[in-house]
């Protein structure tokens, strides 16, 4: 323990941006802590009181390691990573998961009804029982599933491998002799091909939108020239003041719906007060339940953020007037600045932003502005599963997109998420607008109607 805690410490920002160490430290400080001994004599109260019953609440809980351990396994599923990827530290700054460790993640697929995903981090456990201590416990388990998951998929021979070797391990464990007799007849009478189709249903519902989410996630589907070669680069102002003097810098990302990236418009200084701001009262981030407008925590939204007023600060004055001149509409009935983190696997499945029933939808979100206040190092971009669009996370850029036609009809194209992070953090802040105030800014185009 006491030699990870020093390589952590080292450069331990660096080290947490790793997914496997963050997962590997949480692990540590819960289950493994609890193991821990502590016989010297001289030693500090502060330490003595950190291993006790009571632990300080700086400490993770099993809800963290619960956490940590969805995150890998998110991670993995959306970019479609090998168990050996993630358990030999995906890249040089991530340490090697030992068998226990494995054991720890298909214990808790196999819990939560992942049968294919448990046997993979069984196997890989397995794999690595020369490495580090697995007890007898473990083993025994590990053997057992995998047993019984490779026999169920009709691959016998496996099957009967993994309980000899159970019945060397464990002479004397019960049923161990009477299930490797069985095998054995199996493969003596030739019948194994009666087994061969695969009875485990997948846990994973099969769902367009989001396979081609995670194919954009992993960087699978590209635009071709011919959907590309028609979007600009360019200067843009509008009737402010502020853009005729400093025009803004717009890529065109998409034009139909209108999705545009502007380049240097939250500058470092800024970028940090909104963390430092932010930070003391980050949560668990909320949806907004479509029917009463009541904030609930989902799955499907892994971050934590909090809410600014433009009161709050002057900054976050300036930002939303900055926002008003990107865009040209109305801040009147725009909502509260909202900063984000996206930490060890954080993502958000694919969602749209406006509305699609109830009383939120009377005073619908017209528009989006993303802010990116980080770059990220590997994952957390932004995707848009039925245009085929990635917008990159760059530091200091702003997306901007309309939720709504002209017309105010939902436009169910936007269906957008955002990427697991992978490697590193993700910060951003959204400026959701509503469309009160807008009907002279932007008026209805019949084209938008074809």
């Amino acid at each position: 323990m006491n030699a990870g805690h020093i390589e952590a410490l080292e450069n331990a920002k660096e080290y947490l941006f790793n997914p496997v160490n963050a997962f590997l430290l949480i692990k540590r400080l819960t289950i493994e802590l609890n193991d821990i001994e502590l016989i010297t004599k001289d030693i500090s109260e502060h330490i003595l009181m950190s291993v006790s019953d009571e632990k300080p609440q700086e400490f993770p809980s099993l809800e963290d390691l619960e956490g940590a351990m969805n995150a890998l396994i998110r991670l993995q599923d959306v970019y479609n990573l090998d168990t050996s990827v993630i358990a030999n530290g995906i890249g040089s700054t991530g340490s090697k998961m030992l068998s226990d460790d494995c054991f720890e993640l298909g214990q808790h697929l196999q819990q939560i009804g992942d049968t294919h995903g448990a046997a993979k981090w069984y196997k890989e456990a397995y794999n690595r029982f020369t490495l580090g201590k697995t007890s007898l416990r473990q083993k025994v388990k590990i053997l057992e599933y995998l047993a019984s998951y490779t026999y169920t998929i009709g691959k016998v021979e496996e099957a009967l491998a993994y309980i000899s070797e159970l019945h060397h391990l464990v002479p004397d464990h019960e049923s161990t002799l009477h299930q490797k007799t069985f095998y054995e007849d199996i493969l003596w009478y030739q019948q194994e091909q009666l087994f061969r189709s695969n009875r485990i249903p997948s846990s994973k519902a099969s769902m367009s939108s989001l396979t081609t989410f995670k194919k954009l996630c992993r960087g699978e589907i590209q635009r071709n020239v011919s959907e590309t070669s028609h979007l600009k680069c360019r200067y843009v102002s509008n009737l402010s003041a502020f853009s005729k003097i400093g025009p803004f810098k717009l890529e065109e990302m998409h034009l139909k719906p209108k999705i545009v990236i502007f380049h240097d418009v939250l500058s470092d200084t800024e970028i940090e007060l909104l963390k430092r701001l932010a930070k003391p009262i980050l949560e668990r981030a909320t949806i907004a339940n479509q029917q009463t407008g009541k904030a609930e925590r989902s799955k499907d939204r892994v971050s934590k953020s909090s809410w600014f007023p433009d009161e709050y600060h002057s900054t976050i004055r300036t930002i939303t007037k900055r926002v008003a001149d990107m865009t040209g509409l109305s801040m009147d009935t725009a909502e509260e600045l909202q900063v984000v983190n996206y930490g060890l696997g954080g993502q958000y499945d694919p969602h749209f932003d406006f509305f699609h029933w109830g009383k939120l939808k009377e005073v619908n979100r017209i528009a989006t502005v993303l802010f990116y206040m980080s770059d990220v190092s590997i994952g957390g971009a932004t995707v848009f599963p039925k245009l085929g669009v990635t917008l990159e996370a760059r530091k200091g850029t702003a997306a901007f997109w309309y939720n709504l036609h002209s017309s105010g009809e939902l436009d169910y194209s936007t269906l957008h998420g955002a990427c697991p992070v992978l490697i590193g953090e993700k910060w951003v802040a959204n400026k959701w607008i509503r469309e009160r105030g807008q009907e002279f800014r932007r008026k209805c185009d019949p084209k938008d109607l074809e």
